[in-house]
C-alpha cells in the first residue's frame, strides 16, 4: 500500500515537471513567434507538446505561428486541439476567431470570441470584445458591432483600435460630438494615422479650424507617408 502510495506521488510529481517543462518551452515559443522568428518557434512548441501532449497553450502557439506561414489546415488543426484539451482557454478561443474572421467566417468567428469571455478569469476580455465588434463590421452588422466595442472600452478606456471603429461608427451617423468625445483618450496616447484623420474630419466638421489645423500638422509629421497624409494633401 505505502509503494502504491509512493509511486503515484511520483507520477503526480513527473506530470507536474512535464507541465512546468512544457510551459517553458511554450513561454519562449511564444517570444519567438512575436520577432517573428517563426522556425524556431514552431521548434519550441513542439517540444512542448512532446513533453506534454495534453498542454493546450503550445497548440494554441503552433497554430499562430502556422496561421502566419500560410499553412491553414495546420493551423486549424492545432487551434481546434487547443480547444479540445481547454475548451475554456480564453486565449485559444479568442486566436481561433481572430483566424476565422481574417478567413471572412464571421459567424464562426463570433461564436468563439463569445466562448472565450464566458470564462470569467479572462485577463483581457477588452481584447475579444474588440475583436468580436470589428469582425461584426465586416459583415455591415454595426448594431452588434457597436455592442461589442462600448464594452471593450468601458473595460479599458484606452484600447485604441476599439475606440477609433467605435468613433467612425458614431461619425457616420453624424453623432460628431461623441465621435469626438470617444477619441478623446486614444488620440493623445496612441494617435495613428487612422485616428488623427478622424479627428482631423470631426474638428473640420464641428468648425473647430485651430484643432483642426493642429491635428493635421500631427499627422503630416509624425504619418508623412501614409494615406491619410495624401488624402490631407489631396484637399480632401
Amino acid at each position: 500500500m505505502v509503494l502504491g502510495c509512493a509511486s503515484q506521488q511520483q507520477q503526480e510529481l513527473d506530470a507536474k515537471n512535464n507541465k512546468s517543462r512544457a510551459r517553458s518551452h511554450s513561454d519562449l515559443g511564444a517570444v519567438y513567434l512575436q520577432e517573428r522568428q517563426y522556425e524556431i518557434a514552431l521548434e519550441e512548441f513542439n517540444i512542448a507538446t512532446k513533453i506534454d501532449p495534453s498542454f493546450a497553450d503550445a497548440y494554441n502557439g503552433l497554430g499562430l505561428v502556422h496561421s502566419a506561414l500560410g499553412q491553414d489546415g495546420v493551423a486549424e488543426q492545432n487551434f481546434k486541439k487547443a480547444i479540445q484539451l481547454e475548451p475554456n482557454n480564453p486565449e485559444a478561443r479568442n486566436n481561433y476567431g481572430n483566424f476565422l474572421c481574417a478567413r471572412n467566417r464571421i459567424d464562426e468567428s463570433i461564436k468563439e470570441f463569445l466562448e472565450a469571455l464566458k470564462n470569467p478569469l479572462y485577463a483581457t476580455p477588452e481584447v475579444a470584445y474588440t475583436n468580436a465588434g470589428i469582425c461584426s463590421l465586416r459583415k455591415q452588422d454595426t448594431v452588434n458591432a457597436e455592442v461589442y466595442l462600448q464594452r471593450a472600452l468601458q473595460i479599458n478606456p484606452l484600447i485604441g483600435n476599439a475606440a477609433y471603429q467605435l468613433a467612425a461608427i458614431q461619425f457616420k451617423r453624424n453623432e460628431v460630438v461623441l465621435a469626438k468625445n470617444t477619441l478623446r483618450y486614444t488620440i493623445i496616447s496612441q494617435p495613428t494615422p487612422e485616428n488623427l484623420w478622424l479627428s482631423v474630419q470631426i474638428a473640420r466638421k464641428l468648425g473647430q479650424r485651430d484643432e483642426e489645423a493642429s491635428l493635421a500638422l500631427q499627422l503630416r509629421r509624425q504619418y508623412p507617408d501614409s494615406e491619410q497624409a495624401k488624402l490631407l494633401a489631396s484637399g480632401k
